[in-house]
């Protein structure tokens, strides 16, 4: 049978192994403008009606402030359990040894709650802001 979907397969079955052809396209609307009205950092500070957030933009300076203090409280414990093992006391050597151990574990732990909490904030303000941007487009139609 010399159909144009091969032998065997009635008219309109896809043959197994090609690829579908497309699926129309539906109509969508063209995203409107977008009202930016980001004033900047000082501009944002000193925005008396609360407009504009701060906090988003001050969020990987945290971070990088967060690390840094969660680090250096890391090695300062890693030295004080040095410390304790070289005090000569079999207890301190064991105190020394676990300190040195879960050091670097809580450091982690408060890494990924820092994380996450910062997260949490950022969210919290992009959905003030998206929230915000429907409300405008709202008032504008």
């Amino acid at each position: 049978m010399g159909t144009p979907y091969g032998p065997g397969q009635p008219p309109g079955w896809q043959q197994p192994g090609q690829p579908y052809p497309p699926q129309p396209a539906a109509y969508q609307q063209p995203a409107g403008p977008r009202y930016d009205n980001d004033k900047g950092f000082f501009g944002s500070l000193f925005d008396f009606s609360f407009d504009n957030f701060i906090a988003p933009k001050l969020v990987k300076f945290l971070y990088v402030v967060s690390l840094i203090l969660l680090t250096l409280f890391a090695i300062g414990y890693i030295i004080f359990g040095f410390a304790a093992m070289a005090s000569g006391d079999d207890s301190g050597a064991v105190v020394g040894l676990l300190i040195i151990i879960a050091a670097p574990i809580i450091w982690f732990l408060y890494v990924m709650v820092t994380r996450v909490w910062l997260e949490l904030l950022i969210v919290m303000f992009k959905i003030s802001e998206d929230i915000k941007d429907i409300r405008d487009s709202r008032t504008l139609r």
